[in-house]
Protein backbone atom coordinates (compact mmCIF):
# COMPACT_ATOMS: atom_id res chain seq x y z
CA UNK A 1 0.00 0.00 0.00
CA UNK A 2 1.55 3.34 -1.14
CA UNK A 3 0.35 6.33 1.02
CA UNK A 4 0.51 10.05 -0.67
CA UNK A 5 2.28 12.63 0.34
CA UNK A 6 0.12 15.34 2.06
CA UNK A 7 2.15 18.68 2.53
CA UNK A 8 -0.91 20.68 3.56
CA UNK A 9 -0.72 20.77 7.57
CA UNK A 10 -3.32 21.49 10.31
CA UNK A 11 -1.74 24.76 11.12
CA UNK A 12 -2.30 26.03 7.86
CA UNK A 13 -5.96 26.00 8.38
CA UNK A 14 -7.37 28.99 10.25
CA UNK A 15 -9.97 28.06 12.92
CA UNK A 16 -13.12 30.44 13.09
CA UNK A 17 -12.92 30.11 16.76
CA UNK A 18 -9.17 31.80 17.15
CA UNK A 19 -10.88 35.10 17.34
CA UNK A 20 -13.53 34.30 19.91
CA UNK A 21 -10.65 32.43 22.21
CA UNK A 22 -8.44 35.85 21.69
CA UNK A 23 -11.58 37.84 23.10
CA UNK A 24 -12.20 35.66 26.49
CA UNK A 25 -8.65 35.79 27.20
CA UNK A 26 -9.16 39.20 27.26
CA UNK A 27 -12.08 39.46 29.77
CA UNK A 28 -10.91 36.07 32.17
CA UNK A 29 -7.90 35.24 33.82
CA UNK A 30 -8.21 31.35 32.84
CA UNK A 31 -9.37 29.91 29.61
CA UNK A 32 -9.85 26.35 29.46
CA UNK A 33 -10.14 24.69 25.61
CA UNK A 34 -12.17 21.37 25.61
CA UNK A 35 -13.27 18.73 23.09
CA UNK A 36 -12.38 15.29 21.81
CA UNK A 37 -9.18 14.40 21.49
CA UNK A 38 -7.35 15.09 17.87
CA UNK A 39 -9.32 17.91 16.83
CA UNK A 40 -6.73 20.23 16.77
CA UNK A 41 -6.78 22.28 20.55
CA UNK A 42 -2.91 21.76 21.08
CA UNK A 43 -2.61 23.26 17.44
CA UNK A 44 -4.68 25.77 17.84
CA UNK A 45 -3.21 26.88 21.47
CA UNK A 46 0.34 26.93 19.97
CA UNK A 47 -0.82 29.34 17.19
CA UNK A 48 -2.58 31.70 19.74
CA UNK A 49 0.48 31.74 21.81
CA UNK A 50 3.24 30.52 19.54
CA UNK A 51 5.41 32.48 22.32
CA UNK A 52 4.12 31.64 25.39
CA UNK A 53 5.35 28.73 28.27
CA UNK A 54 4.09 25.70 27.24
CA UNK A 55 3.42 22.93 29.79
CA UNK A 56 2.19 19.06 28.89
CA UNK A 57 0.41 17.45 31.52
CA UNK A 58 1.66 13.94 29.40
CA UNK A 59 5.52 14.97 29.13
CA UNK A 60 6.60 13.29 32.58
CA UNK A 61 8.92 15.98 33.16
CA UNK A 62 6.14 18.87 33.55
CA UNK A 63 3.92 16.25 34.63
CA UNK A 64 5.95 15.63 37.89
CA UNK A 65 6.81 19.08 38.67
CA UNK A 66 2.64 19.88 38.72
CA UNK A 67 1.95 16.93 40.69
CA UNK A 68 4.98 17.27 43.33
CA UNK A 69 3.57 20.74 44.63
CA UNK A 70 0.83 22.35 42.08
CA UNK A 71 0.57 25.55 44.24
CA UNK A 72 4.25 25.73 43.61
CA UNK A 73 4.47 24.92 40.45
CA UNK A 74 1.74 27.63 39.43
CA UNK A 75 3.06 30.61 41.47
CA UNK A 76 7.04 30.06 40.21
CA UNK A 77 5.93 29.64 36.33
CA UNK A 78 6.27 32.78 34.44
CA UNK A 79 2.46 33.67 32.98
CA UNK A 80 0.78 34.09 30.90
CA UNK A 81 1.17 30.21 30.63
CA UNK A 82 -0.14 27.76 28.64
CA UNK A 83 -1.09 23.85 30.52
CA UNK A 84 -1.76 21.25 27.92
CA UNK A 85 -3.68 18.13 28.91
CA UNK A 86 -5.02 19.50 32.27
CA UNK A 87 -7.37 16.48 32.90
CA UNK A 88 -4.26 14.59 33.59
CA UNK A 89 -3.72 16.20 36.47
CA UNK A 90 -7.23 16.96 38.44
CA UNK A 91 -5.48 18.49 41.90
CA UNK A 92 -4.38 21.40 39.53
CA UNK A 93 -7.63 23.00 39.09
CA UNK A 94 -7.69 24.02 43.04
CA UNK A 95 -4.00 24.97 42.70
CA UNK A 96 -5.42 27.49 39.73
CA UNK A 97 -8.06 28.81 41.55
CA UNK A 98 -5.37 29.77 44.80
CA UNK A 99 -3.51 31.52 41.93
CA UNK A 100 -6.43 32.91 40.10
CA UNK A 101 -7.99 34.63 43.53
CA UNK A 102 -4.17 35.78 44.24
CA UNK A 103 -4.24 37.74 40.74
CA UNK A 104 -7.15 38.10 38.71
CA UNK A 105 -5.49 39.94 35.17
CA UNK A 106 -7.12 38.78 32.46
CA UNK A 107 -5.36 36.46 30.49
CA UNK A 108 -3.15 34.17 32.49
CA UNK A 109 -3.33 30.86 31.91
CA UNK A 110 -4.94 29.05 28.84
CA UNK A 111 -5.28 25.55 29.66
CA UNK A 112 -6.84 22.31 27.23
CA UNK A 113 -8.07 19.14 27.99
CA UNK A 114 -9.75 16.08 26.55
CA UNK A 115 -12.18 13.20 26.82
CA UNK A 116 -12.69 13.63 30.55
CA UNK A 117 -15.97 14.58 32.52
CA UNK A 118 -13.69 14.71 35.79
CA UNK A 119 -11.89 18.26 33.33
CA UNK A 120 -15.38 19.50 33.36
CA UNK A 121 -16.33 18.46 36.52
CA UNK A 122 -12.92 20.16 37.67
CA UNK A 123 -13.39 23.25 35.90
CA UNK A 124 -17.23 24.14 37.11
CA UNK A 125 -16.49 22.96 40.69
CA UNK A 126 -12.84 24.83 41.35
CA UNK A 127 -12.75 27.37 38.54
CA UNK A 128 -16.48 28.88 39.08
CA UNK A 129 -16.58 32.64 38.19
CA UNK A 130 -13.12 32.25 37.53
CA UNK A 131 -12.86 30.56 33.90
CA UNK A 132 -14.17 30.76 30.45
CA UNK A 133 -15.08 27.21 28.90
CA UNK A 134 -14.59 26.61 24.64
CA UNK A 135 -15.49 23.57 23.59
CA UNK A 136 -13.60 23.02 20.21
CA UNK A 137 -14.99 20.68 17.82
CA UNK A 138 -13.45 19.29 14.37
CA UNK A 139 -13.57 20.98 11.58
CA UNK A 140 -16.31 23.10 9.99
CA UNK A 141 -16.56 23.08 6.34
CA UNK A 142 -15.41 26.65 6.23
CA UNK A 143 -12.50 25.80 7.73
CA UNK A 144 -12.02 22.90 5.53
CA UNK A 145 -12.03 24.74 2.63
CA UNK A 146 -10.35 27.84 3.58
CA UNK A 147 -13.63 29.52 3.15
CA UNK A 148 -14.35 33.20 4.36
CA UNK A 149 -16.57 33.01 7.53
CA UNK A 150 -19.85 32.36 6.66
CA UNK A 151 -22.35 35.61 7.52
CA UNK A 152 -25.25 33.36 7.97
CA UNK A 153 -25.07 32.80 11.90
CA UNK A 154 -24.09 36.97 12.77
CA UNK A 155 -27.39 37.24 10.71
CA UNK A 156 -29.11 35.05 12.79
CA UNK A 157 -27.31 36.52 16.00
CA UNK A 158 -28.03 40.01 15.07
CA UNK A 159 -31.66 39.03 13.97
CA UNK A 160 -31.05 40.38 9.87
CA UNK A 161 -33.32 37.73 9.16
CA UNK A 162 -34.65 40.05 6.06
CA UNK A 163 -30.96 39.20 4.98
CA UNK A 164 -31.06 35.66 4.55
CA UNK A 165 -32.50 35.50 1.13
CA UNK A 166 -29.13 37.53 -0.15
CA UNK A 167 -27.22 34.60 0.90
CA UNK A 168 -24.74 33.50 -2.05
CA UNK A 169 -23.22 29.94 -2.65
CA UNK A 170 -19.98 28.97 -0.88
CA UNK A 171 -19.60 25.64 -1.95
CA UNK A 172 -20.58 22.74 -3.71
CA UNK A 173 -22.45 19.35 -2.92
CA UNK A 174 -19.47 17.43 -3.95
CA UNK A 175 -17.44 18.92 -1.47
CA UNK A 176 -20.22 19.32 1.44
CA UNK A 177 -20.62 15.17 0.87
CA UNK A 178 -17.08 14.54 1.63
CA UNK A 179 -16.64 16.46 4.25
CA UNK A 180 -19.84 14.30 5.49
CA UNK A 181 -18.42 11.00 4.75
CA UNK A 182 -14.90 12.25 5.88
CA UNK A 183 -16.15 13.75 9.24
CA UNK A 184 -14.27 16.73 10.69
CA UNK A 185 -10.96 15.51 12.60
CA UNK A 186 -8.23 17.23 11.01
CA UNK A 187 -6.35 14.43 10.01
CA UNK A 188 -8.49 12.06 7.95
CA UNK A 189 -10.18 15.17 6.42
CA UNK A 190 -6.33 16.20 5.61
CA UNK A 191 -5.73 12.64 4.01
CA UNK A 192 -9.29 11.87 2.67
CA UNK A 193 -7.64 10.80 -0.42
CA UNK A 194 -6.56 8.09 0.82
CA UNK A 195 -9.54 5.76 2.59
CA UNK A 196 -7.30 3.62 3.74
CA UNK A 197 -5.52 5.59 5.67
CA UNK A 198 -8.66 6.95 6.75
CA UNK A 199 -10.03 3.58 7.89
CA UNK A 200 -7.31 2.62 9.44
CA UNK A 201 -6.67 5.99 11.48
CA UNK A 202 -10.36 5.45 12.92
CA UNK A 203 -9.92 2.29 13.14
CA UNK A 204 -7.34 3.62 15.54
CA UNK A 205 -8.89 5.97 16.75
CA UNK A 206 -11.94 4.14 18.02
CA UNK A 207 -9.48 1.63 19.97
CA UNK A 208 -7.71 3.84 21.45
CA UNK A 209 -10.89 5.62 22.69
CA UNK A 210 -12.46 2.50 24.22
CA UNK A 211 -8.99 0.88 25.22
CA UNK A 212 -7.21 3.79 26.84
CA UNK A 213 -9.11 6.90 27.31
CA UNK A 214 -12.60 5.07 28.75
CA UNK A 215 -10.21 2.59 30.92
CA UNK A 216 -8.48 5.32 32.52
CA UNK A 217 -11.74 7.28 33.43
CA UNK A 218 -13.65 4.45 34.26
CA UNK A 219 -11.89 1.46 35.60
CA UNK A 220 -14.31 -0.58 36.82
CA UNK A 221 -16.48 -0.53 33.64
CA UNK A 222 -17.11 -3.28 31.82
CA UNK A 223 -15.20 -2.26 28.39
CA UNK A 224 -16.30 -4.80 25.83
CA UNK A 225 -19.67 -4.41 27.07
CA UNK A 226 -19.51 -0.51 26.63
CA UNK A 227 -17.70 -1.10 23.22
CA UNK A 228 -20.44 -3.23 21.90
CA UNK A 229 -23.43 -0.07 23.07
CA UNK A 230 -21.33 2.54 20.96
CA UNK A 231 -21.82 0.33 18.36
CA UNK A 232 -25.52 -0.38 18.68
CA UNK A 233 -25.84 3.64 19.32
CA UNK A 234 -24.09 3.79 15.62
CA UNK A 235 -27.33 1.93 14.31
CA UNK A 236 -29.69 4.61 16.62
CA UNK A 237 -28.15 7.86 15.90
CA UNK A 238 -30.71 10.18 14.90
CA UNK A 239 -33.13 8.28 16.90
CA UNK A 240 -35.24 8.39 20.24
CA UNK A 241 -33.41 6.68 22.54
CA UNK A 242 -34.74 3.25 24.05
CA UNK A 243 -33.06 2.56 26.84
CA UNK A 244 -35.08 -0.56 28.04
CA UNK A 245 -34.52 -1.92 24.03
CA UNK A 246 -30.65 -1.59 24.36
CA UNK A 247 -30.80 -3.38 28.11
CA UNK A 248 -32.48 -6.21 27.03
CA UNK A 249 -30.19 -6.38 23.95
CA UNK A 250 -27.21 -5.88 26.28
CA UNK A 251 -28.31 -8.00 28.70
CA UNK A 252 -27.95 -5.36 31.47
CA UNK A 253 -30.17 -2.79 34.14
CA UNK A 254 -31.97 0.37 32.29
CA UNK A 255 -29.68 2.16 34.64
CA UNK A 256 -26.37 0.81 32.82
CA UNK A 257 -27.08 1.49 29.83
CA UNK A 258 -28.17 5.02 31.06
CA UNK A 259 -24.93 5.54 32.69
CA UNK A 260 -23.01 4.09 29.07
CA UNK A 261 -25.26 6.67 27.62
CA UNK A 262 -23.85 9.71 29.74
CA UNK A 263 -20.24 8.21 29.11
CA UNK A 264 -20.46 8.32 25.55
CA UNK A 265 -21.73 12.13 25.93
CA UNK A 266 -19.58 13.67 28.76
CA UNK A 267 -16.51 12.05 26.47
CA UNK A 268 -17.81 14.33 23.40
CA UNK A 269 -18.34 10.94 21.26
CA UNK A 270 -22.75 11.65 21.09
CA UNK A 271 -24.79 14.55 21.38
CA UNK A 272 -27.56 14.28 23.00
CA UNK A 273 -30.76 16.54 22.38
CA UNK A 274 -33.03 17.16 25.41
CA UNK A 275 -37.02 17.64 24.32
CA UNK A 276 -38.06 20.89 23.48
CA UNK A 277 -41.27 20.78 26.26
CA UNK A 278 -41.81 24.75 27.05
CA UNK A 279 -45.11 26.23 26.52
CA UNK A 280 -46.31 23.51 25.38
CA UNK A 281 -49.51 23.08 23.65
CA UNK A 282 -49.28 19.84 22.79
CA UNK A 283 -48.39 16.49 24.52
CA UNK A 284 -44.79 16.01 23.42
CA UNK A 285 -42.54 12.86 23.98
CA UNK A 286 -39.73 13.38 26.47
CA UNK A 287 -37.01 10.65 25.60
CA UNK A 288 -33.76 11.82 24.49
CA UNK A 289 -32.46 12.04 21.36
CA UNK A 290 -29.17 12.25 19.75
CA UNK A 291 -26.40 11.55 17.02
CA UNK A 292 -22.73 10.72 16.70
CA UNK A 293 -21.10 13.99 16.98
CA UNK A 294 -18.47 12.97 14.04
CA UNK A 295 -20.17 12.05 11.13
CA UNK A 296 -16.61 10.74 9.78
CA UNK A 297 -16.59 8.29 12.72
CA UNK A 298 -20.04 6.98 12.36
CA UNK A 299 -19.90 6.32 8.82
CA UNK A 300 -16.72 4.56 9.67
CA UNK A 301 -19.29 1.76 12.52
CA UNK A 302 -20.90 1.97 9.39
CA UNK A 303 -18.71 1.13 6.71
CA UNK A 304 -19.72 3.76 4.67
CA UNK A 305 -16.39 4.81 2.75
CA UNK A 306 -17.52 7.10 -0.29
CA UNK A 307 -20.16 9.79 -0.94
CA UNK A 308 -21.56 7.00 -3.49
CA UNK A 309 -22.19 4.93 -0.23
CA UNK A 310 -23.88 7.47 1.61
CA UNK A 311 -26.19 8.02 -0.68
CA UNK A 312 -26.83 4.44 -0.70
CA UNK A 313 -26.95 3.97 2.93
CA UNK A 314 -30.22 3.47 4.38
CA UNK A 315 -29.56 5.74 7.17
CA UNK A 316 -28.43 8.31 4.97
CA UNK A 317 -30.80 10.61 5.63
CA UNK A 318 -29.83 10.44 10.08
CA UNK A 319 -26.26 10.16 9.06
CA UNK A 320 -26.60 13.75 7.46
CA UNK A 321 -29.15 15.14 9.95
CA UNK A 322 -26.44 15.05 12.57
CA UNK A 323 -23.94 16.37 10.52
CA UNK A 324 -25.60 19.48 9.69
CA UNK A 325 -26.60 19.88 13.41
CA UNK A 326 -22.84 19.92 14.05
CA UNK A 327 -22.27 22.06 11.46
CA UNK A 328 -24.71 24.60 12.78
CA UNK A 329 -23.93 24.11 16.38
CA UNK A 330 -20.36 24.71 15.47
CA UNK A 331 -21.00 27.87 13.80
CA UNK A 332 -22.92 29.58 16.45
CA UNK A 333 -20.10 28.57 19.05
CA UNK A 334 -17.11 29.16 17.30
CA UNK A 335 -18.45 33.27 17.21
CA UNK A 336 -19.76 32.92 20.54
CA UNK A 337 -22.96 33.25 19.65
CA UNK A 338 -24.98 31.55 22.27
CA UNK A 339 -27.72 28.89 21.82
CA UNK A 340 -29.68 25.66 23.28
CA UNK A 341 -30.51 23.03 21.03
CA UNK A 342 -33.49 20.60 21.77
CA UNK A 343 -35.29 18.39 18.98
CA UNK A 344 -39.34 18.49 19.06
CA UNK A 345 -41.77 15.44 18.55
CA UNK A 346 -45.52 15.46 20.00
CA UNK A 347 -47.51 12.16 20.72
CA UNK A 348 -49.41 12.80 17.21
CA UNK A 349 -46.28 12.12 15.60
CA UNK A 350 -45.30 15.66 14.24
CA UNK A 351 -41.53 16.39 14.37
CA UNK A 352 -39.02 19.00 14.21
CA UNK A 353 -35.43 18.08 13.72
CA UNK A 354 -33.53 20.76 15.73
CA UNK A 355 -34.93 23.72 17.83
CA UNK A 356 -32.40 26.46 18.50
CA UNK A 357 -33.10 29.21 21.27
CA UNK A 358 -30.90 31.70 21.62
CA UNK A 359 -31.46 35.79 22.17
CA UNK A 360 -32.33 35.55 19.02
CA UNK A 361 -35.50 33.98 19.97
CA UNK A 362 -36.63 30.43 18.78
CA UNK A 363 -35.46 29.07 15.45
CA UNK A 364 -36.92 25.86 14.44
CA UNK A 365 -34.72 23.47 11.84
CA UNK A 366 -35.56 20.95 9.49
CA UNK A 367 -33.60 18.73 7.63
CA UNK A 368 -33.82 17.27 4.47
CA UNK A 369 -31.39 15.24 2.56
CA UNK A 370 -32.94 15.88 -1.12
CA UNK A 371 -32.97 18.99 -3.77
CA UNK A 372 -36.36 19.60 -3.29
CA UNK A 373 -38.41 19.73 -0.22
CA UNK A 374 -42.16 20.10 -1.04
CA UNK A 375 -43.33 22.56 1.58
CA UNK A 376 -46.64 20.31 2.45
CA UNK A 377 -43.95 18.03 4.20
CA UNK A 378 -43.22 20.72 6.39
CA UNK A 379 -46.18 21.00 8.13
CA UNK A 380 -44.80 20.84 11.61
CA UNK A 381 -42.39 23.30 11.19
CA UNK A 382 -45.21 25.66 9.53
CA UNK A 383 -47.32 25.04 12.56
CA UNK A 384 -44.26 25.29 15.24
CA UNK A 385 -43.42 29.08 14.13
CA UNK A 386 -47.18 30.06 14.08
CA UNK A 387 -47.99 28.53 17.71
CA UNK A 388 -44.44 29.86 19.11
CA UNK A 389 -44.10 33.45 17.02
CA UNK A 390 -40.86 32.19 16.09
CA UNK A 391 -39.40 34.75 13.52
CA UNK A 392 -39.34 32.00 10.99
CA UNK A 393 -37.99 28.40 10.40
CA UNK A 394 -35.22 26.76 8.72
CA UNK A 395 -35.55 24.40 6.38
CA UNK A 396 -31.84 22.49 5.54
CA UNK A 397 -31.54 20.74 2.18
CA UNK A 398 -29.14 20.24 -1.10
CA UNK A 399 -31.44 22.57 -3.34
CA UNK A 400 -29.07 25.03 -5.17
CA UNK A 401 -30.53 28.11 -3.99
CA UNK A 402 -32.32 29.78 -1.27
CA UNK A 403 -35.80 30.86 -1.37
CA UNK A 404 -38.91 31.02 0.88
CA UNK A 405 -41.10 27.61 0.23
CA UNK A 406 -43.92 29.35 2.44
CA UNK A 407 -44.66 32.32 4.46
CA UNK A 408 -41.71 32.35 7.15
CA UNK A 409 -39.86 29.58 6.30
CA UNK A 410 -36.73 29.94 4.51
CA UNK A 411 -34.69 27.06 2.82
CA UNK A 412 -31.75 27.02 2.96
CA UNK A 413 -29.06 24.82 0.97
CA UNK A 414 -26.09 22.97 3.59
CA UNK A 415 -23.51 24.17 1.52
CA UNK A 416 -24.45 27.96 2.26
CA UNK A 417 -24.16 27.68 5.68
Amino acid sequence: MIFQSYTFKMSDIKRVAENTIRGLLKRFPCVAVVGARQTGKTTLIKNLLPKTPFYDMERQADFQRAKDDPDFFLSSIQTPAVIDEAQKLPELFNALRVAIDQDRRPGRFLISGSSSPDLLKGITESLAGRVALFELCGFSTEEMWGLKPSPFYEMIGEKRFGDLPGLRPRLDLKRVLEACVSGTYPEPFLKRRDPEYVRLWMENYFDAYVKRDIRDIFPGLNIALYRTFLQMLALASGETFNASSFARSLDVSQPTVKSYWRIAEGTFLWRGLPSYAKNATKRVSHMPRGHWRDSGLLNHLLRVRTPEDLRAHPQVGRIWEGFVIEELLKGFRNRAISCDAFYYQTHNQAEIDLILEGDFGLLPVEIKWGFKTDPRRLLSLRRFVEERGAPLGLCVNNAESVEWLAPKILQIPAAYL
